[in-house]
Protein backbone atom coordinates (compact mmCIF):
# COMPACT_ATOMS: atom_id res chain seq x y z
CA UNK A 1 0.00 0.00 0.00
CA UNK A 2 1.40 3.27 -0.79
CA UNK A 3 1.99 6.34 2.04
CA UNK A 4 0.26 9.70 1.78
CA UNK A 5 2.25 11.75 2.58
CA UNK A 6 1.71 13.17 6.42
CA UNK A 7 -0.54 16.18 6.00
CA UNK A 8 -0.26 18.30 8.81
CA UNK A 9 -3.01 19.93 11.01
CA UNK A 10 -5.32 21.41 9.52
CA UNK A 11 -9.19 22.29 9.26
CA UNK A 12 -9.15 23.88 6.19
CA UNK A 13 -12.42 23.80 3.98
CA UNK A 14 -13.86 22.75 7.27
CA UNK A 15 -17.34 23.81 8.84
CA UNK A 16 -17.91 23.77 12.59
CA UNK A 17 -20.44 23.93 14.84
CA UNK A 18 -19.35 24.58 18.72
CA UNK A 19 -21.58 25.53 21.78
CA UNK A 20 -20.53 27.46 24.69
CA UNK A 21 -18.25 29.33 22.37
CA UNK A 22 -18.80 32.95 23.89
CA UNK A 23 -16.13 32.22 26.71
CA UNK A 24 -13.29 29.87 28.26
CA UNK A 25 -12.84 26.84 26.50
CA UNK A 26 -15.58 26.98 23.76
CA UNK A 27 -14.54 30.28 22.61
CA UNK A 28 -10.66 29.29 23.02
CA UNK A 29 -11.48 25.40 20.58
CA UNK A 30 -13.85 28.17 17.49
CA UNK A 31 -10.81 30.72 17.43
CA UNK A 32 -8.61 27.46 17.38
CA UNK A 33 -10.47 26.08 14.44
CA UNK A 34 -10.79 29.91 12.61
CA UNK A 35 -6.85 29.40 13.06
CA UNK A 36 -6.80 26.47 11.07
CA UNK A 37 -9.13 27.53 8.58
CA UNK A 38 -12.15 26.31 9.58
CA UNK A 39 -15.84 28.67 9.07
CA UNK A 40 -17.30 28.32 12.22
CA UNK A 41 -20.98 28.83 13.69
CA UNK A 42 -20.54 29.51 17.39
CA UNK A 43 -23.41 28.93 20.10
CA UNK A 44 -23.46 30.83 23.72
CA UNK A 45 -26.66 31.51 25.91
CA UNK A 46 -24.66 34.89 27.04
CA UNK A 47 -26.17 37.80 25.45
CA UNK A 48 -23.90 39.23 22.72
CA UNK A 49 -21.03 36.61 23.61
CA UNK A 50 -21.78 34.04 20.85
CA UNK A 51 -21.67 37.49 18.62
CA UNK A 52 -18.10 38.24 20.04
CA UNK A 53 -16.47 35.29 18.79
CA UNK A 54 -17.78 35.36 15.84
CA UNK A 55 -16.98 38.72 14.96
CA UNK A 56 -13.54 37.90 15.85
CA UNK A 57 -13.59 35.05 13.63
CA UNK A 58 -14.45 37.27 11.02
CA UNK A 59 -11.43 39.17 11.14
CA UNK A 60 -9.76 36.20 10.79
CA UNK A 61 -10.98 35.98 7.20
CA UNK A 62 -13.29 33.28 7.91
CA UNK A 63 -17.03 32.87 8.42
CA UNK A 64 -19.03 32.57 11.06
CA UNK A 65 -22.60 32.36 12.32
CA UNK A 66 -23.85 33.52 16.08
CA UNK A 67 -26.38 31.86 18.30
CA UNK A 68 -27.70 32.65 21.45
CA UNK A 69 -29.82 30.13 23.10
CA UNK A 70 -29.89 26.92 25.86
CA UNK A 71 -27.52 24.15 24.27
CA UNK A 72 -30.59 22.12 26.16
CA UNK A 73 -33.16 23.20 24.08
CA UNK A 74 -33.71 20.85 21.08
CA UNK A 75 -35.64 24.12 19.13
CA UNK A 76 -32.50 25.77 19.64
CA UNK A 77 -30.12 23.31 18.05
CA UNK A 78 -32.06 21.68 15.95
CA UNK A 79 -33.01 25.19 14.23
CA UNK A 80 -29.21 26.41 14.84
CA UNK A 81 -27.87 23.45 13.09
CA UNK A 82 -30.11 24.06 9.99
CA UNK A 83 -28.91 27.75 9.63
CA UNK A 84 -25.20 26.77 9.73
CA UNK A 85 -26.06 24.14 6.94
CA UNK A 86 -28.03 26.81 4.98
CA UNK A 87 -24.98 29.63 5.06
CA UNK A 88 -22.38 27.60 5.69
CA UNK A 89 -22.48 24.25 4.46
CA UNK A 90 -22.72 20.98 5.86
CA UNK A 91 -20.72 20.55 9.20
CA UNK A 92 -17.57 18.86 9.45
CA UNK A 93 -16.50 19.10 12.95
CA UNK A 94 -19.16 19.71 15.90
CA UNK A 95 -18.05 20.54 19.82
CA UNK A 96 -19.86 20.39 23.03
CA UNK A 97 -18.59 22.30 24.99
CA UNK A 98 -21.67 24.47 26.83
CA UNK A 99 -21.66 23.54 30.49
CA UNK A 100 -22.43 24.51 33.79
CA UNK A 101 -20.95 23.08 37.39
CA UNK A 102 -24.40 23.75 39.50
CA UNK A 103 -24.58 24.34 43.02
CA UNK A 104 -21.69 21.73 44.02
CA UNK A 105 -22.80 19.46 47.07
CA UNK A 106 -22.81 15.90 47.82
CA UNK A 107 -25.46 13.55 46.78
CA UNK A 108 -27.21 14.09 50.29
CA UNK A 109 -27.45 17.62 49.88
CA UNK A 110 -28.18 17.81 45.97
CA UNK A 111 -31.63 19.46 45.00
CA UNK A 112 -33.63 18.11 42.09
CA UNK A 113 -33.56 21.36 40.50
CA UNK A 114 -29.85 21.11 40.59
CA UNK A 115 -29.32 17.88 39.20
CA UNK A 116 -31.93 18.79 35.97
CA UNK A 117 -30.31 21.88 35.01
CA UNK A 118 -26.71 20.16 35.46
CA UNK A 119 -27.55 17.16 33.66
CA UNK A 120 -30.12 19.20 31.19
CA UNK A 121 -27.02 21.45 29.78
CA UNK A 122 -24.41 19.20 30.00
CA UNK A 123 -26.14 15.84 29.04
CA UNK A 124 -29.31 16.40 26.89
CA UNK A 125 -26.86 19.67 25.43
CA UNK A 126 -24.39 17.12 24.13
CA UNK A 127 -26.71 14.79 23.26
CA UNK A 128 -28.48 17.05 21.02
CA UNK A 129 -25.23 18.39 19.55
CA UNK A 130 -24.37 14.92 18.38
CA UNK A 131 -27.60 13.87 17.17
CA UNK A 132 -28.11 16.40 14.78
CA UNK A 133 -24.51 16.88 13.82
CA UNK A 134 -24.86 13.14 12.88
CA UNK A 135 -27.95 14.11 10.62
CA UNK A 136 -25.52 15.47 7.87
CA UNK A 137 -22.16 13.88 8.54
CA UNK A 138 -23.88 10.26 7.81
CA UNK A 139 -24.88 11.85 4.46
CA UNK A 140 -21.80 12.79 3.71
CA UNK A 141 -19.42 9.81 5.69
CA UNK A 142 -17.53 11.83 7.63
CA UNK A 143 -16.97 13.87 10.43
CA UNK A 144 -15.96 14.15 13.65
CA UNK A 145 -17.84 15.14 17.23
CA UNK A 146 -16.34 15.77 20.86
CA UNK A 147 -17.94 16.04 24.06
CA UNK A 148 -16.20 17.85 26.96
CA UNK A 149 -16.22 15.69 29.56
CA UNK A 150 -13.89 16.09 32.73
CA UNK A 151 -11.35 14.45 34.78
CA UNK A 152 -14.43 14.09 37.03
CA UNK A 153 -16.05 12.21 34.69
CA UNK A 154 -13.43 9.74 34.27
CA UNK A 155 -12.23 9.71 38.38
CA UNK A 156 -15.20 11.63 40.78
CA UNK A 157 -14.54 13.94 43.17
CA UNK A 158 -16.65 14.21 46.05
CA UNK A 159 -18.58 17.37 46.67
CA UNK A 160 -19.71 17.87 43.22
CA UNK A 161 -22.06 15.03 42.54
CA UNK A 162 -24.46 16.51 40.10
CA UNK A 163 -21.53 17.32 38.04
CA UNK A 164 -19.45 14.36 38.12
CA UNK A 165 -22.32 12.24 37.21
CA UNK A 166 -23.16 14.12 34.02
CA UNK A 167 -19.23 14.20 33.11
CA UNK A 168 -19.18 10.90 33.69
CA UNK A 169 -22.61 10.46 31.60
CA UNK A 170 -20.86 12.03 28.77
CA UNK A 171 -17.87 9.01 28.35
CA UNK A 172 -20.99 6.72 27.31
CA UNK A 173 -22.94 8.95 25.46
CA UNK A 174 -19.30 9.14 23.08
CA UNK A 175 -18.83 5.28 23.34
CA UNK A 176 -22.49 4.35 22.34
CA UNK A 177 -22.64 7.08 19.44
CA UNK A 178 -19.04 6.31 18.25
CA UNK A 179 -20.73 2.75 17.93
CA UNK A 180 -23.45 3.95 16.05
CA UNK A 181 -21.78 6.16 13.97
CA UNK A 182 -18.41 4.10 12.73
CA UNK A 183 -19.52 2.74 9.97
CA UNK A 184 -20.28 5.64 8.39
CA UNK A 185 -16.60 7.07 8.97
CA UNK A 186 -18.12 9.56 11.74
CA UNK A 187 -16.19 9.83 14.85
CA UNK A 188 -17.00 10.78 18.08
CA UNK A 189 -14.89 11.28 21.12
CA UNK A 190 -14.71 12.83 24.59
CA UNK A 191 -11.89 15.32 25.94
CA UNK A 192 -11.48 15.13 29.60
CA UNK A 193 -9.80 18.31 30.85
CA UNK A 194 -8.24 18.79 34.98
CA UNK A 195 -8.67 22.09 36.18
CA UNK A 196 -8.65 24.38 33.94
CA UNK A 197 -8.54 28.59 34.30
CA UNK A 198 -11.41 29.67 32.53
CA UNK A 199 -14.61 31.92 33.28
CA UNK A 200 -16.33 29.07 35.04
CA UNK A 201 -13.72 28.27 37.35
CA UNK A 202 -12.61 31.91 38.35
CA UNK A 203 -16.66 32.67 39.08
CA UNK A 204 -16.62 29.72 41.04
CA UNK A 205 -13.59 30.50 43.15
CA UNK A 206 -14.91 34.30 44.09
CA UNK A 207 -17.67 32.84 46.07
CA UNK A 208 -14.61 31.32 48.92
CA UNK A 209 -12.82 33.88 50.40
CA UNK A 210 -9.30 32.33 49.94
CA UNK A 211 -10.35 31.85 46.14
CA UNK A 212 -6.30 32.60 45.16
CA UNK A 213 -4.97 29.86 47.78
CA UNK A 214 -7.37 27.62 46.31
CA UNK A 215 -6.19 27.65 42.70
CA UNK A 216 -2.24 28.11 43.67
CA UNK A 217 -3.41 24.32 45.28
CA UNK A 218 -4.37 23.03 42.67
CA UNK A 219 -1.90 24.19 40.42
CA UNK A 220 0.49 22.62 42.76
CA UNK A 221 -1.22 19.24 43.27
CA UNK A 222 -0.69 18.69 39.32
CA UNK A 223 2.37 17.05 38.28
CA UNK A 224 3.06 19.93 35.44
CA UNK A 225 3.14 22.51 38.61
CA UNK A 226 0.56 24.47 37.05
CA UNK A 227 -3.87 24.74 36.26
CA UNK A 228 -4.51 23.98 32.03
CA UNK A 229 -4.94 26.09 30.26
CA UNK A 230 -7.93 26.82 27.66
CA UNK A 231 -5.28 26.83 24.53
CA UNK A 232 -4.19 23.63 25.99
CA UNK A 233 -8.02 22.29 25.72
CA UNK A 234 -8.88 23.49 22.14
CA UNK A 235 -5.78 22.62 21.09
CA UNK A 236 -6.70 18.76 22.15
CA UNK A 237 -9.72 18.94 20.42
CA UNK A 238 -8.30 20.51 17.53
CA UNK A 239 -6.36 17.20 16.78
CA UNK A 240 -8.83 14.95 17.43
CA UNK A 241 -11.00 16.37 15.25
CA UNK A 242 -8.62 17.10 12.39
CA UNK A 243 -7.75 14.25 9.26
CA UNK A 244 -4.66 13.37 10.94
CA UNK A 245 -6.96 11.69 13.87
CA UNK A 246 -9.21 9.39 11.75
CA UNK A 247 -8.41 6.11 14.35
CA UNK A 248 -9.38 7.58 17.29
CA UNK A 249 -12.96 7.08 18.13
CA UNK A 250 -15.07 6.15 21.01
CA UNK A 251 -12.65 7.42 23.31
CA UNK A 252 -11.52 9.29 26.10
CA UNK A 253 -8.92 11.57 26.37
CA UNK A 254 -7.24 13.30 29.22
CA UNK A 255 -5.65 16.58 29.37
CA UNK A 256 -4.71 16.83 32.89
CA UNK A 257 -1.36 17.95 33.12
CA UNK A 258 -0.27 14.65 34.66
CA UNK A 259 -2.59 14.23 38.06
CA UNK A 260 -4.36 11.28 36.37
CA UNK A 261 -0.77 9.40 36.67
CA UNK A 262 -1.16 9.91 40.61
CA UNK A 263 -3.40 8.42 43.51
CA UNK A 264 -2.88 10.80 45.92
CA UNK A 265 -5.40 13.76 45.04
CA UNK A 266 -7.94 13.20 47.63
CA UNK A 267 -9.07 16.53 48.99
CA UNK A 268 -12.45 18.18 50.50
CA UNK A 269 -13.23 21.12 47.82
CA UNK A 270 -13.46 24.15 49.51
CA UNK A 271 -17.22 24.45 48.88
CA UNK A 272 -17.91 21.45 51.54
CA UNK A 273 -18.20 21.83 54.83
CA UNK A 274 -17.65 19.87 57.29
CA UNK A 275 -19.51 19.89 60.54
Amino acid sequence: MSRERFAGLTHKGHVAFVTGAGSGIGRETALTLADLGADVAVLDWTPGAANDTATEIEHMGRRALAFTGDTGDERTIVDAFARTRETLGEVDVAVACAGVLGQGGPVFETSVADFEQVMGVNVRGSFLVTREAAKGMRKQKSGAIVLLSSLDGLQAEHGMFSYCTSKGALLNLARAAALDLARDNVRVNCVCPSVTYTPLLTGRLATIPNGDAVLASYAERHPLGRVLTVGDIASAIAFVTSSIATGITGAAIPVDAGIGATWDNYRDPPWVHRG
